[in-house]
Parts: structure tokens; C-alpha cells; sequence
């Protein structure tokens, strides 16, 4: 049961908080009101009540925010998510011949284990539907590693309905099974009203091929998609079931069964499975670290961390430093995992089952024996720290020994003991302790490492950490810690990372310009944008690297998209509306333009843009007479203007160009391409053709001639679309008029395209001169 107050997942049998003493309740799935720890239904509406969902989890408490507050557009947003449907086998045939309520005690308990499962892992359950779930991971708010958090919550339900079943035979019962299927892809979603409820609902093919998933798996067992086990390959474990023809595919698609975890945590051990890429752009980390440790070894105790955002390489520069480190040093490491909040001590325990050699298949006595073992090696005085250590892991025998201990003691006692290991170890060799990503750290890590770093000064321990730049700590005064801020890299290292991916092929430098812009010097992205082009036959290497088909646009990987999609959806929803509105606007925007298009004071216009600064979304760059503002990452720019729906996207280009026009009436000549730009985005074809036309005599004015030829050809475009009458064709001849000189003088006047131009310019006059007699 989830304490309410600090997030402990407590015994089910509990009635108060082992970590911080507040009474324990269960809240009701389906109505949200609390109820005693010992109620099996809820007191206001008889619904079952299962574990209640962790508070740690973002995604489920934002869920119900958002269903309160009702944050969410009513006309939806487009977003890449999993859908999951775990239903049960056979419910029919076993109610039948039951009584109703009998058949309900048998059921709910069930359901409550299966929604208990999604919430665990931040899924949002949409709908039970009597056997079984419907639950989203990526949405309301999204997950980079939604994925995954799906298929981890599909294992636990499988699980956890094997303990239930055992209990079922026990009883005399019929015991239950359950059959999963998962998919991951685009859908709209978006809040309904029903009555005064509020429901959050997604709409799209992706989550009928999970329900279909879900049909086409062997009983007891989880069936994913292709899509699903590409992004989850090596976390997971897989198993072809084959081709099967499923309904809503022209095509048979091949069917995984999940059997079980798979060898991968991490993105970098991903990546390490891939092979890694050539390490570049960071030699003066490298360095400071290595000075660190030197300090280090000298007596002097440091904290090192790297900070920067998701994909700059902080995982790989503790990697690539652990390897010339090793030598004289012990080295412990943990990582923090994205839905690891609400487990007390997550990176420690595992921390520890390094340090003591436990592996997976150790049974408890096992365990014990090698802590005992271990920890007495070490010195005979750590003894008293075996209860601590043993309950900590959860291998301790019989009733827990520390229960009757107050619970802030033991809370302290556990960390100081911890401490001492790792100080004690320290003074037999140098001592590098790694913590990765601590912006997923759970609140009694967190304490125990702001212990230890207290502790370190005059130790010979290194604890080197990394998280994002939204992560804050107690460190920062110490005289023995060190930041180091990891940038994007930079254009030389680009380069060197771009050649190494793609080879040095004159071929292909349009290609690695492209890459470069877009992804910014992000090293993650720049990989995953190769390795998407790889993946989807663009690219292909025979010896060489070369393009098979034309390049007309690189999509954002769904790696990539995860990471930028769920910082946007952490802002507020008015952050998040404006963000999505700047993303139509374009790259850079100036002040005017976006307080004509956002209806707010100035001072709250000023705190929404500051935060958007703050967060690093935006940069404000200096400028005359007004200031302006441009996207820190163009991929940031494109996610968020994907998630917007076609339709709104088009409200938002109309009325940027209508504010463009309203605000420079006397300067439109500056503003022409974007004038052609928004309106051809919003759909209105005759303002786009206009503008076009401009755009292209002016660039032909100032000798720009492929580029006036670019505008010309768009306008004719447009025109394709409009209907037939005289004003059409009169625009029609004059921009082939325009267009036939600045073909003949960049073509030359024997060009097909010449011959092309001149011949519908003919039969646009003639056409004109017929309709008017």
C-alpha cells in the first residue's frame, strides 16, 4: 500500500506508514475517495479496492488532475503511445452457473491486480470492461520509455495472476488466466464529457492492433507487435509466434510473445549491443575527472557530476571513464530507473547486489550467507549492520526483526550503516561510487547519498553522479564537488561522429548537413536519426554507406520523439499551449507577433515565456526594435508541432498570417515567404498563391533566380487546387509569365521545362480569352 504523504510502498497488511507513521488508505479506482487500509470494497461506491496506484508515478496523478481541472483541449492532440489490453480467459464460462456476486469476489480481485499493474508502471488505465484492461502508457503524459513501462507492467499482471490462481486452486476455485496484447504507434487523444464526468480516451488503428495482440496470444501469455518488440528488443526477451493476418492490415504482420526480461537496462547498454560510436568532443571532461580521482587517491574526497540533457552523453563519458579508471579502484554503480520513484532505495539495493555478488537465481539463503560472508571479510565491527542490510534486501528470516524500532531510528540507522561500508571499503583500495541519472532518484536514496557526500572530504571515494539540468541537490558548496556541464558537441566533433557513422562519401554531405541542423550536436539523436534511416531501407551499407532512395524527409525517431514529448507534456497546460503555438509560428518569433497571438497580459505573457526560458525550451536572442525568440532545439519545434491536430494546425497558421499582416502593414515586403508559408499550411489557397507570387518577384528582383523559380512553382501548385474561372486563370498567366525569363536564364531557353511553362501560359490566355467572349 502507497503512503500518501512520502510515497513508501508498505505492506498490504499495514495501517501506518513504516517510513514516516501517517495512517494508510486506499483509494478507490473508480471514485477516488479514501478508505481504511482493511476495506475490500470502497464505503462510497462498492468498488473493489485494489493496492492503491503509487503517488510517485507522474502519469497516474497527473491523469486525475487532468481529468479535474480539464487541461486537456477537447479537440485532442496527436502522440505516439502503448496500448495495452489484458483480458481474462474464459470469464464467461466461469460465471457461468455462478451467482452473480460469487462470480464478482472472484473477478474483481483480478482486475484490481491487472489495473494495480498499469498504475505501477505510470499507465493510465481507460477503461476496465468487466474480464479485462484497457490501459495507455504514454498518455495523459508521456513517457520516453513508454514501451517498456507497458511491457514491464504486462510481466507484473502475468505474475501476479500466477500468485492469484495458486490462491484460486487453494480454494477449491477454477483458477484464472490472462492474455495481454501490446502495440505501440500514433493516436489522437482527447477528453470526453459525459454527465459531469470527464474521460480521457485515445482514437486510432494502433490501439485496435493491441486488442487484436491480445486475441492472437497463447493463454497466460503476452503478444506484442513488431513495432513494440523493435523498441524493446534486449530489454525484453522475445519469441516469433510468426506471421499472422490480422484485420486492419493489407499485409500479414509478424506477432512476438514477451518471454520474460531481456540482458539490457539502459539506453547505453543498447547502444553498447548496437556497438558504440566513436567517442568524441569530450577530452577536458575526461580530464577533470581524471584530476578527481587523482584527488582521491590522495585522501581527498570527491563528488563529480555531469550534467546535461537527455542524449549529450553523460552515460557514456562515466563509461568511457570507468574504463581507464579501473586499475587500483572498486567500483560500485546503480542507475535510476523512470518509474522507479515510488520503490524505497531502488539503486541502492541494486548497488548492493553488486557489492555482494548477489545474483537473480540466489535464493535467500544464499543472499545471506554472501552478506554475512562479505561484510565480515570487511570488518568484524560492521555486524550490527546485518538486520539493517538484510531487511533492506528483503532476505531477512522470519518476522522483521526492526519493527518495533521507531521508525525515523531505523530510517537512520539503515543509512548510517550503508555509510560505513562504503567508507570502511574505501580504506582498502580507492573507491569510485556511480549513481546515473538522478533526476528518477527515489527520496531515501537521494538522503542517503546527500549522507554520504557529507561524509567524504577526507575518504577515498569518488561519487560520481549525472542527471538533467531539472534535477537540484545540497552539493553545490561543497569545496570537493565538481559540475561539469556536457554541451551539445560542437561542429568538428559533429564531423568526426557523422563520418564515423556514415564514412567520408562526398555523396552523402547533404545528408550530414541535414542530420547536423536537426539534431543539433545531440549525440543520441544524431545516432538514432542514422540508425532510423538504416532501419527503414534509406540507407544501406555495402561496404560503403549509401542512399537508396531519394531524401525527402528524416522523421523524428520514436526514441527521440519519447524524450522531447514528455518534457513538453511536464509543462503546464498553458506552457504547453503556447509552446505548441510558438511551434506554428516558426523557429524564431518576435514579442509582437506571439502577444497578437496569445490573449494574455503582459505580465503573464512575460511569466509563461520566462518559464519556457527557464525550462531551456526557448532562448530570447537581442534584437531591434523589439525582442525576439528562437527554438533552443528544432527538434523540439517539430515534436511539438506534431502533436497539434491537422486541424488545429491550420486555425494557428491562418491567424499567424492574419497577425503578420494586422501588425506590418507597411513593411509585408519583409514578411512575404512567411506569409506564403502559413497560408499554404492553413488551407487558403488564394492569399497562399498571392504571396508566393510576391515572394518570387522579389527574389527574381534580387537576382535570387532558382529561388524565385522555387516560389513560382509553388504558387502554380496551389493554383492546381482552386477552381476554374477567369480570376484563376488570369493569376495562372501571370505567374508563368514570371516563371518562362528565369527558366530560360537558368535552363536555357531549349529546356523541356521552357517548352512546359510557355505552352500552359497559351492555354491559360486562350482559355481566358474564350470566357470573355
Amino acid at each position: 500500500m502507497i503512503c500518501s504523504r512520502c510515497g513508501l510502498d508498505n505492506p498490504a497488511t499495514m495501517k501506518f506508514c513504516g517510513n514516516c507513521a501517517a495512517p494508510l488508505v486506499s483509494i478507490c479506482a473508480k471514485c477516488r475517495a479514501e478508505n481504511p487500509p482493511q476495506f475490500k470494497f470502497c464505503g462510497q461506491c462498492a468498488a473493489p479496492l485494489g493496492v492503491a496506484p503509487s503517488s510517485g508515478l507522474a502519469a497516474d496523478s497527473r491523469a486525475a488532475r487532468l481529468q479535474a481541472d480539464n487541461d486537456t483541449p477537447p479537440e485532442g492532440e496527436r502522440k505516439t503511445v502503448t496500448a495495452l489490453f489484458a483480458d481474462i480467459k474464459g470469464s464467461m464460462d466461469l460465471m457461468e452457473g455462478l451467482d452473480p456476486e460469487e462470480a464478482r469476489a472472484i473477478v474483481d480481485p483480478a482486475l484490481a491486480l491487472m489495473m494495480d499493474a498499469a498504475h505501477r508502471y505510470g499507465g493510465h488505465v481507460v477503461q476496465s470492461t468487466g474480464d479485462g484492461v484497457f490501459a495507455l502508457f504514454g498518455a495523459p503524459i508521456a513517457h520516453e520509455d513508454h514501451p517498456q513501462r507497458a511491457l514491464y507492467a504486462a510481466l507484473r499482471m502475468q505474475q501476479e495472476m500466477r500468485r492469484y490462481a495458486d490462491r484460486l486452486r487453494l480454494d477449491g476455485r477454477a483458477p484464472l488466466q490472462v492474455r495481454v496484447g501490446v502495440n505501440t504507434g500514433d493516436v489522437v487523444v482527447r477528453s470526453i464529457q459525459t454527465g459531469e464526468h470527464v474521460e480521457y480516451a485515445p482514437i486510432g488503428h494502433s490501439t485496435g492492433m493491441a486488442a487484436r495482440m491480445q486475441v492472437l496470444a497463447p493463454i497466460g501469455s503476452i503478444a506484442v507487435t513488431e513495432a513494440t518488440e523493435r523498441l524493446c528488443a534486449g530489454y525484453f526477451a522475445f519469441r516469433l509466434l510468426g506471421p499472422a493476418r490480422v484485420k486492419g492490415a493489407s499485409e500479414p504482420i509478424d506477432v512476438y510473445e514477451v518471454t520474460g526480461l531481456g540482458p539490457l537496462r539502459t539506453r547505453l547498454e543498447a547502444a553498447a549491443r548496437r556497438g558504440l560510436t566513436r567517442f568524441v568532443g569530450r577530452e577536458h571532461e575526461l580530464a577533470q575527472m581524471r584530476r578527481a580521482l587523482e584527488q582521491v587517491r590522495a585522501g581527498h574526497g570527491q563528488v563529480v557530476a555531469a550534467i546535461g540533457e537527455a542524449g549529450v552523453g553523460k552515460s557514456r563519458l562515466i563509461y568511457e571513464f570507468k574504463a581507464v579508471a579501473a586499475g587500483d579502484c572498486l567500483i560500485l554503480e546503480a542507475y535510476s530507473i523512470s518509474h522507479g520513484k515510488a520503490s524505497a532505495y531502488l539503486p541502492v539495493i541494486e548497488m548492493l547486489h553488486g557489492y555482494f555478488g548477489i545474483d537473480s537465481s540466489d535464493d535467500g539463503r544464499k543472499r545471506r550467507e554472501k552478506v554475512i560472508g562479505k561484510l565480515l571479510a570487511l570488518d568484524q565491527s560492521l555486524e550490527d549492520a546485518l538486520p539493517y542490510l538484510f531487511v533492506l534486501l528483503g532476505i531477512q528470516e522470519g518476522e522483521d526483526p526492526l519493527a518495533q524500532i521507531d521508525v525515523q531510528k531505523r530510517r537512520r540507522r539503515t543509512q548510517e550503516a550503508l555509510k560505513r561500508i562504503v567508507l570502511r571499503e574505501s580504506l582498502n583500495q580507492p573507491l569510485i561510487v556511480v549513481f546515473e541519472d538522478l533526476h528518477w532518484v527515489d527520496s531515501e536514496t537521494e538522503a542517503w547519498l546527500n549522507l554520504l557526500a557529507d561524509s567524504l572530504a577526507t575518504a577515498r571515494v569518488l561519487l560520481m553522479v549525472n542527471y538533467r539540468p531539472e534535477y537540484r541537490h545540497q552539493w553545490g558548496n561543497r569545496t570537493y564537488y565538481t559540475q561539469l556541464r556536457l554541451d551539445p558537441l560542437a561542429g568538428e566533433s559533429v564531423e568526426q561522429l557523422l563520418s564515423a557513422l556514415l564514412g567520408d562519401s562526398a555523396s552523402l554531405a547533404a545528408l550530414r548537413r541535414m542530420i547536423a541542423e536537426r539534431t543539433e550536436g545531440n549525440p543520441f539523436f544524431i545516432e538514432e536519426m542514422v540508425q532510423a534511416l538504416f532501419d527503414d531501407g534509406t540507407l544501406a551499407r555495402n561496404g560503403a554507406v549509401r542512399l537508396t532512395r531519394a531524401l525527402a524527409e528524416i522523421k523524428v525517431p520514436a526514441t527521440v520523439q519519447g524524450i522531447v514529448t514528455s518534457r513538453i507534456d511536464r509543462l503546464p497546460a498553458e506552457e504547453k499551449e503556447l509552446l505548441q503555438t510558438l511551434a506554428v509560428i516558426g523557429r524564431e518569433f518576435p514579442r509582437g507577433l506571439i502577444t497578437r497571438m496569445v490573449r494574455k497580459s503582459d505580465s503573464e505573457l512575460d511569466r509563461m515565456l520566462s518559464a519556457l526560458q527557464l525550462a531551456e525550451f526557448i532562448y530570447e536572442q537581442p534584437a531591434f526594435p523589439e525582442t525576439e525568440y528562437i527554438f533552443k532545439h528544432a527538434l523540439t519545434l517539430e515534436v511539438a508541432y506534431k502533436t497539434l491536430l491537422l486541424e488545429r494546425r491550420k486555425q494557428l497558421h491562418e491567424s499567424v498570417a492574419a497577425a503578420i499582416e494586422a501588425l506590418y502593414p507597411e513593411r509585408l515586403e519583409d514578411h512575404l515567404s512567411d506569409l506564403a508559408h502559413h497560408y499554404g499550411q492553413s488551407g487558403n489557397a488564394r492569399n497562399a498563391v498571392k504571396y508566393r507570387h510576391l515572394a518570387g518577384r522579389q527574389a527574381a528582383a534580387r537576382m535570387a533566380y532558382n529561388e524565385a523559380i522555387g516560389h513560382f512553382t509553388a504558387a502554380l501548385d496551389l493554383l492546381d487546387g482552386l477552381p476554374d474561372n477567369e480570376e484563376r486563370d488570369r493569376q495562372e498567366l501571370a505567374v508563368q509569365s514570371d516563371l518562362g525569363p528565369y527558366l530560360i536564364a537558368t535552363k536555357g531557353p531549349a529546356a523541356e521545362e521552357v517548352a512546359a511553362v510557355f505552352t500552359r501560359a497559351r492555354s491559360s490566355n486562350l482559355s481566358r480569352c474564350n470566357s470573355s467572349g
